[in-house]
């Protein structure tokens, strides 16, 4: 043993083993182990069912489970149960904590509910909406949208009566004239209103007649002022077109792209610039012809000193040493 001093065996005959955290029995105080530290585990002479403990029991005429108390006869319980008509010393029942809904029509009941701010009542998840389970509180708040509603068309109403009703007499009179018009109207013959519509056509055809002499009274007056200018100027020809000028010749976007293409094939520079940071340039040099068609490439970031260091420095250019460098000797266009 590693530390026979620590703990103690248990006083189980059929066990003895050691327990570094044995257990006392408050019966017979003796120490046991986790698997005998029960009284009904190690038969505690101390203790008995009956004495120390409920138990239950059934009885034969209504079948359900009679409670009897620590330290009573059950045959006296169950007699008293049997006496009282099966209706004393009965086993409560087991609470469930699931919560039936509160609406009429549903015998749901569910461990997971809601609580209605508005009535207060728990509901199951299905009915958890005040429109679900009739809410109440939307029930008086429909009430009160109605009452409203009705308030503002008597409103309305007490409006019209007030500040138009005055009013209506003269309405009456404007109908009944309108009213009469129509009889009226319709008491004239086929003849007036064929004159009528004959007159509307007279008026179209007088109006057409008069847009087209002031159209061609304006085109006489700019070709008047159109003669006059080309007289003055001493250009032959007032009604002769003006020749179309031929527009410049478009480049065509392939001929671009491979020029493109042969510059970055042929441009010189260092290959540790990265390739989305080169800036391809084409040089023309009216000072250095053998720098013409010669193409190079710098970074975007460095300024145009430095670039200028470089490609002096790749094409080889001879600068004078006593004299300082003029960037106008070398033209770069990209």
């Amino acid at each position: 043993m590693e530390f026979p001093t620590v703990g103690a065996n248990c006083a189980s005959p059929s066990c003895q083993s050691l327990s570094f955290l044995p257990f006392q029995c408050s019966f017979c105080s003796k120490v046991f182990c986790s698997a005998h530290r029960l009284p009904q585990d190690h038969a505690c002479a101390h203790w008995s069912m009956e004495a120390h403990a409920n138990s239950v029991q059934l009885c034969l005429t209504c079948e359900r489970m009679v409670l009897v108390p620590k330290g009573q006869d059950p045959t006296v319980i169950i007699k008293e149960h049997q006496e009282s008509g099966c209706s004393l010393h009965l086993l409560p029942a087991v609470q469930s904590i699931a919560v039936p809904c509160a609406r009429s029509n549903c015998n749901r009941r569910d461990r997971v509910v809601q609580t209605c701010p508005g009535c207060g009542k728990t509901f199951c998840l299905g009915h958890r909406h005040q429109t679900d389970h009739d809410c109440l509180v939307l029930q008086e708040r429909k009430r009160e949208a109605e009452a409203e509603l009705q308030r503002k068309k008597n409103l309305k109403a007490t409006i019209a009566e007030k500040f138009v009703g005055g009013g209506g007499s003269v309405q009456n009179s404007q109908e009944q004239q309108q009213q009469g018009q129509g009889g009226l109207a319709s008491v004239l013959s086929g003849s007036s209103v064929k004159d009528s519509e004959k007159q509307q056509q007279q008026q179209k055809a007088e109006n057409a007649k008069l847009k087209a002499e002031v159209a061609r009274t304006a085109i006489a007056e700019a070709k008047a002022r159109v003669a006059a200018r080309n007289a003055s100027t001493g250009t032959p020809g007032a009604t002769t077109a003006a020749t179309p000028v031929s527009a410049p010749p478009k480049v065509k976007k392939a001929s671009r792209v491979v020029s493109v293409m042969k510059l970055k094939k042929t441009a010189q520079g260092e290959d540790k610039i990265p390739l989305s940071s080169r800036v391809y340039v084409s040089i023309r040099s009216p000072i250095f012809p053998q720098l013409d068609d010669k193409a190079v490439y710098v970074d975007k970031t460095w300024t145009v000193g430095r670039s200028l260091d470089k490609i002096v420095e790749w094409l080889k250019v001879a600068v004078p040493k006593n004299e300082p460098f003029d960037a106008l000797k070398v033209n770069a266009s990209a």
